[in-house]
C-alpha cells in the first residue's frame, strides 16, 4: 500500500515520449513497482508491476495489441487488467482473481501521471504549457539521492543562484535578495515580486533584472515564471518530482518558453539541464535527506520566506513522506 501522504496525489511516472506504442517500462514510485505500458492504439495504462501467477514483473513482458503478456509463463492481461489467456491451459477460463492492479493515469504536459487512490484535485499545475506559441521542452528524468520536499525547496530558493549557478542565474557581485511576499490560500502557496539580477536568466538575455513568481499547488510539484524588466520573452518552468523512496527522487523540468525563436530545442534543453545538474550534488549533500518541518531544526534567513512557508504548509497538511514527520522511513 502507498504511504498515506501520497494516496490522493497525482504522481509523475515519466515523460509521455518514453513509452512508445506497444511498449512497457518499469518504474519505482514510493516503493511500489509500477509498469507503464501503451497499447497498439496508443492508450496508456499504469499498473502494479506484478503478475498474479508467480509475481514476475510485467514490465519485462510484451505488449500484444491491447494486452500485456507476462514474460514468465505468458499469462495475458487485457486493458481492464483481467487475465484472459493462460497458455499452459488454453481452454481454461482464467480465475476471477487473476487480475492486475490498475491505477488511475492521465497524460498532461507531456508527462504520464498516476494516482494510487482518489485524486484530491485535477492536474492543473502548469497552464503556461498551453500558451499560444510557447516552445515546450521536457527534460529527461534525473535521479537525485534526496527527498522530494528537499528538491522542491531548492527550486523555491533564490539565494543560492550566485553560488550554484554562477554565470547563468547569478554572480557573486549580485547576492542581495529583495523582500517579497508569500500568499497562502486553499490552492497552495504563491510568491510574487521576487526580483533578482541574472547574467543569463533566459537564453539570449544578458544581464537583466528578472522578476519571478513561484507557485506550489501540491507537495511535490512547483512552478516558476520569470520575465526580464525589458519584457524580453518569458520562461515558465514546472519541476516534476517522482518519489522513489523517502530519500530518493526522480526529478525533471518541463519548460515553456515564450517569444523564443532564436534557439534550437537542444539549446533550450541544455540550458535547463545544466541548471538541474548543478543543483543535484548540492541537494544530495544536504543532511538530513528528509526535510525538517520543525521551525527550530535549521536556521533561516529573511529571504527564506517561501521555503519556510512551504515547510509550515507541509506540516499543516501532515505531509510525512520525505519529511521529519517520518512516514515511510523519512
Amino acid at each position: 500500500m502507498p504511504p498515506t501522504s501520497l494516496g490522493s496525489e497525482w504522481l509523475p511516472v515519466c515523460n509521455s515520449a518514453e513509452i512508445g506504442r506497444s511498449c512497457a517500462q518499469g518504474f519505482v514510485i514510493a516503493g511500489e513497482s509500477i509498469v507503464a505500458w501503451r497499447d497498439a492504439a496508443g492508450r496508456m495504462h499504469v499498473w502494479r508491476d506484478y503478475c498474479a501467477h508467480r509475481g514476475a514483473r510485467l514490465s519485462l513482458g510484451t505488449v500484444k495489441a491491447a494486452e500485456l503478456e507476462c514474460p514468465y509463463h505468458g499469462w495475458r492481461y487485457d486493458a481492464n487488467g483481467r487475465c484472459v489467456h493462460i497458455p499452459a491451459h488454453p481452454s481454461q477460463t482464467p480465475p476471477a482473481r487473476a487480475c492486475a492492479t490498475r491505477f488511475l493515469s492521465e497524460e498532461k504536459y507531456g508527462v504520464v501521471w498516476m494516482c494510487f487512490g482518489e485524486p484530491a484535485r485535477p492536474i492543473d499545475y502548469f497552464p503556461q504549457y498551453h500558451l499560444a506559441g510557447a516552445r515546450c521542452i521536457n527534460l529527461a528524468p534525473q535521479t537525485i539521492h534526496s527527498s522530494g520536499p528537499r528538491v522542491i525547496e531548492n527550486f523555491l530558493d533564490l539565494a543560492h543562484f550566485p553560488f550554484v549557478h554562477t554565470g547563468i542565474l547569478g554572480e557573486p557581485t549580485h547576492t542581495e535578495v529583495a523582500d517579497y511576499e508569500v500568499d497562502e490560500s486553499e490552492l497552495g502557496l504563491e510568491a510574487r515580486g521576487c526580483k533578482f539580477w541574472q547574467p543569463n536568466g533566459i537564453p539570449g538575455q544578458a544581464g537583466a533584472n528578472m522578476e519571478y513568481a513561484y507557485c506550489v499547488k501540491r507537495a511535490l510539484i512547483a512552478t516558476l515564471s520569470k520575465k526580464a524588466q525589458d519584457n524580453f520573452g518569458a520562461l515558465h518552468i514546472m519541476i516534476v518530482v517522482s518519489p522513489v523512496s523517502p530519500t530518493q527522487s526522480r526529478a525533471w523540468l518541463v519548460s515553456a518558453h515564450e517569444d523564443e525563436t532564436t534557439h534550437t530545442d537542444k539549446q533550450l534543453y541544455d540550458f535547463n539541464m545544466e541548471i538541474l545538474m548543478q543543483d543535484t550534488p548540492i541537494v544530495e549533500s544536504q543532511q538530513p535527506k528528509y526535510l525538517p518541518l520543525d521551525p527550530a531544526a535549521e536556521l533561516h534567513q529573511r529571504c527564506d520566506r517561501m521555503s519556510v512557508a512551504y515547510r509550515r504548509w507541509l506540516a499543516a497538511q501532515g505531509f510525512a513522506y520525505g519529511t521529519s514527520l517520518g512516514e515511510g522511513g523519512g
